[in-house]
């Protein structure tokens, strides 16, 4: 059963005949909401005490106690318990009965419909959509790893419309109550205000990050479209101010055209890396550029919402001090980034805020008692796994409804490689992952510098150990040259000119470098990966690089540890890299025709 199919059938049985053609935020009459199932009222009614809060916050415990389970369209996951059980859904059946408002399934719909789905992933595109809609109108928390960025995309845009409908509703209802309650003899006993908390410390309750502005153009114009529907009936505040600053060229130059597909996507559309927008909903109006104390959504990239929480425009970190939902969106992508942004980020995100403007009355006690952090959920969407976006969510999840990390099966990438390979792969201890970093580099300097040979290219994912290895090169008199993000576009053309001609014998790369320009280098007889680049297809890509004599096997050194096996899977597989770790020997050889 496909999602349309799902909520038709939910709308038939559920709610009211009449049809609400656009989602209005004020005044949701109450027979357009499931009666039979009500998330949002389930995930603020839940009692959360000292106990109960000291449980969530230990992660080790919930880590040794986590279910590794098949769940339908996101395969293998791990389930990190909250206070409930987690039911695991089995069939499409399951995925009805969301409680949500009428016109949101509709409108959502209409939108998912628009996608153009391969016929041969159809079916586990439809499946995956459906469990993500199911865990997300849950309130839990999921790390999913996905290609479908057109489907996730409108599933957590029509939740975050539907719980600010909840929200504002909610608000409403209380104040009237409270209105009422006033103007009666004695005014409103203690008893009726206590009942209406519904507020936080602040307004904004909804923070979606992503890495450009196209990104929040895109994810913007889905809000718009599922608040308004498909009659566009519905106001949008600035909207030509917004079409000017976050849309982008649709179409590359002829010179790129050969570049890869997933290198084109990135150099479409506003590649701006600094913004931050604030969005008010009302009834039937979309106020774009909302100033963030008014604002109930916001959309930012990590580095324009970092440089108001500690930064050179502010210290505003009370902002995101009461939020109930945070999604980050292309996390694949902040990690060619600055990854200490989205960190910094998550130490502000539930910290109470010094001074507070708003009725102490109103604000609900879990924000006072300090537990905002067990009612609020956190999504992250990727395209591939990666050991720091597991140790974000694992560090920093503690709603009460549980966490999902899906945790798929890989086919790995080496079938991109196109010349005979020898890879020899080198295993080095490591007990303590603090010292990982330090032992690699030793690995590095004792057992790999040694065998180098001239033309060699050397990949270093992380600036960090680039910087380390450039400084004992420099120290060492050691003949290389370097491509890296912080070097100007003549340098690098010098430096790679100078390894082509040999007049430098090694060529060091940083991963992010290679990730924003994806140029080809030529002279490569040989590859050293001082660890696996985050991007899975990068692997593949510098092997075929090499401009070796094609009678002998090309050689790619690759540096490994345990805690590379995230990495090891997304390139080799799943099966190769279980192979892999398991092997006792130091030092393992695979080759390929």
């Amino acid at each position: 059963m496909t999602i349309k199919r799902v909520i038709k059938s939910e709308i038939t049985e559920k709610m009211s005949k009449r049809k609400l053609k656009s989602s209005e935020t004020e005044s949701i009459p109450s027979e357009k909401i499931s009666k039979t199932i009500d998330h949002f009222c389930e995930f603020w009614n839940q009692n959360v005490d000292d106990i109960r809060s000291a449980q969530l916050a230990d992660m080790k415990v919930r880590t040794k106690n986590a279910q590794k389970l098949e769940l339908p369209g996101i395969g293998a996951s791990a389930i990190y318990k909250g206070i409930q059980d987690f039911d695991v859904p089995t069939d499409s059946s399951e995925f009805s009965n969301l409680g949500w408002n009428e016109g949101i399934l509709e409108n959502m719909t209409s939108v998912l419909e628009e996608t153009e789905v391969d016929e041969k992933s159809e079916k586990q595109i439809e499946s995956e959509r459906q469990t993500i809609l199911k865990l997300t109108a849950e309130y839990r928390d999921l790390l999913a790893i996905s290609n479908d960025q057109d489907g996730y995309r409108s599933i957590y845009c029509a939740h975050i419309i539907q719980h600010l409908i909840r929200n504002k509703n909610l608000i409403i209802g209380n104040k009237r109550k409270l209105e009422l309650a006033s103007v009666q003899e004695g005014g409103a006993d203690e008893a009726t205000i206590e009942s209406c908390r519904d507020s936080g410390f602040v307004r904004p309750v909804v923070l979606i990050l992503c890495p450009f502005k196209k990104d929040a153009y895109d994810i913007i114009n889905r809000l718009r479209r599922i608040v308004h529907g498909d009659s566009g009936k519905g106001e949008v505040w600035n909207k030509n101010r917004f079409e000017e600053e976050y849309s982008g060229p649709t179409e590359l130059p002829t010179t790129r055209a050969d570049f890869p597909e997933d290198h084109k996507e990135l150099l479409l559309g506003n590649n701006d890396d600094a913004f931050r927008i604030g969005i008010a909903l009302s009834k039937k109006v979309l106020k774009l550029y909302e100033k963030f104390e008014k604002a109930d959504i916001l959309v930012c990239s990590p580095l324009g919402l970092r440089m108001i929480l500690n930064g050179d425009d502010g210290n505003e970190s009370h902002l995101i001090s009461s939020i109930n939902l945070t999604v980050i969106d292309r996390t694949d992508i902040m990690i060619q980034q600055n990854w200490e942004n989205l960190q910094l980020i998550f130490t502000h995100l539930h910290s109470q805020p010094s001074k507070i403007d708003v009725d102490i009355s109103r604000v609900r006690k879990l924000y006072l008692d300090g537990h905002s952090k067990h009612f609020s959920q956190t999504l992250m969407f990727s395209r591939f796994s990666h050991e720091l976006f597991t140790s974000l969510m694992l560090q920093n999840s503690q709603n009460h409804r549980g966490l999902i990390v899906s945790k798929p099966k890989r086919t790995g990438t080496l079938s991109d490689i196109d010349i005979p390979l020898c890879q020899e792969l080198h295993k080095f201890e490591v007990k303590d992952p603090n010292e990982t970093s330090d032992l690699r580099f030793k690995y590095f300097v004792d057992k790999i510098m040694p065998t180098l040979i001239p033309r060699t290219l050397i990949v270093i994912p992380s600036y960090f150990d680039f910087v380390r290895v450039r400084n004992h090169f420099k120290k060492a008199e050691e003949s290389f040259v370097m491509c890296h993000e912080y070097a100007n576009r003549a340098k690098v053309d010098r430096a790679r000119e100078m390894f082509f001609h040999e007049r430098k014998s090694y060529l060091v790369v940083t991963e992010r470098w290679y990730f924003f320009n994806r140029r080809h280098l030529t002279g490569v007889h040989r590859v050293v990966f001082y660890q696996l680049p985050s991007h899975p297809l990068f692997y593949s890509e510098f092997i075929n690089m090499s401009d070796a004599d094609i009678s002998q096997r090309f050689l790619a050194i690759l540096l490994l540890c345990k805690y590379d096996r995230i990495r090891l899977e997304n390139t080799f597989g799943t099966e190769m890299a279980a192979a892999v770790m398991s092997n006792k020997q130091t030092v393992q050889a695979i080759v390929s025709q």
